[in-house]
């Protein structure tokens, strides 16, 4: 095998032993699709489900292929594909789209995982924004917007800094401006890596949304991570209120949020599951192969010569 061909030949094993790896994972979109620009409702994911419509506006959706991918932190499994757009232009009425994730979950936690990157504060955007994904309790497709939504993660317009922005999370419950678990300012046009989670606990108005920003590289790929030794950022467990709901399918919805792109969303039951990373011979093969690529050039290749 020539030299030039053992990056992508690591390449190509650190996907299949980390997907090897994940195979708990319930949903995994990549936005590896071409046509750029067009909507994403109708799209298949590479897990074969489909995103349905979910919400009043007719199509097309301007939940949108984008160009290019979001980085990532080291060590998570490297972004493919292209990305997705939400381009802000909501007013509370725009597009919705959902994707099944197989099953209904009933008991314990789901997690999911996106890179995220603000691009422009555009939108109706008011004193509580709106939430742009979470997770729903629904599957197939519906004209009417979608309302049992846990695990919101919302954005708004700082209110004592125009120029910045803020995240915030919620259950199934309908944001505040004073509620604790909004951020403080965050930077436009920085790339985020968001780790959500929605803890279904037993009775009423008690369960338990969850969001880490920029979580601790360290705990990525832990099987023992735990949300009581590592705190989330931002908790919405104070209120009594709100219905507790189980979790069929992750939504994203076009609101009077501001304009964002996001990527590489996985949905799973563990923590291990949305931080993948490579496994180590997988590692050891990519590390190989960088060493590899500048000797390239200086070996020597055959020729049909015969000395004389």
């Amino acid at each position: 095998m020539r030299i030039t061909a053992i990056l992508p030949v690591c390449c190509a094993l650190v996907t299949t032993l980390a997907s090897t790896a994940s195979a708990a994972l319930l949903r995994y979109e990549p936005f590896s699709y071409d046509e750029v620009g067009t909507t994403m409702q109708g799209k298949t994911n590479p897990d074969g489900e489909t995103w349905l419509r979910a919400g009043i506006a007719n199509p097309p959706s301007e939940i949108k292929v984008a160009s290019n991918s979001l980085s990532v932190p080291f060590p998570l499994l490297p972004p493919v594909g292209n990305s997705g757009e939400i381009n802000g232009q909501g007013n509370g009425n725009g597009a919705a789209i959902r994707l099944a994730l197989g099953q209904t979950i009933s008991t314990g936690t789901v997690y999911y995982s996106f890179p995220l990157r603000m691009d422009e504060l555009t939108g109706s955007n008011n004193n509580i924004g709106g939430f742009f994904i979470g997770l729903n309790n629904s599957t197939g497709s519906q004209t009417g917007n979608p309302t049992a939504v846990g695990a919101r993660v919302q954005a708004r317009i700082d209110p004592t800094d125009p120029t910045k922005y803020n995240l915030g999370v919620f259950r199934n419950i309908t944001a505040t401006a004073s509620a604790t678990s909004w951020s403080g300012p965050l930077t436009v046009g920085d790339t985020l890596f968001l780790v959500a989670s929605y803890e279904i606990v037993s009775g009423n108005q008690n369960d338990i949304a969850r969001l880490w920003i920029n979580p601790d590289p360290s705990t990525f790929a832990d099987p023992s991570f735990s949300p009581l030794t590592t705190p989330p950022t931002l908790i919405d467990n104070t209120t009594a209120t709100g219905t507790d709901i189980s979790i069929a399918s992750i939504i994203l919805r076009q609101s009077p949020a501001p304009h964002l792109t996001l990527d590489e969303i996985r949905v799973g039951t563990e923590w291990a599951d949305v931080t993948p990373i490579p496994e180590p011979a997988s590692l050891l093969l990519l590390l190989a192969g960088c060493v590899l690529m500048p000797w390239r050039g200086r070996i020597p290749h055959p020729t049909n010569e015969v000395p004389i």
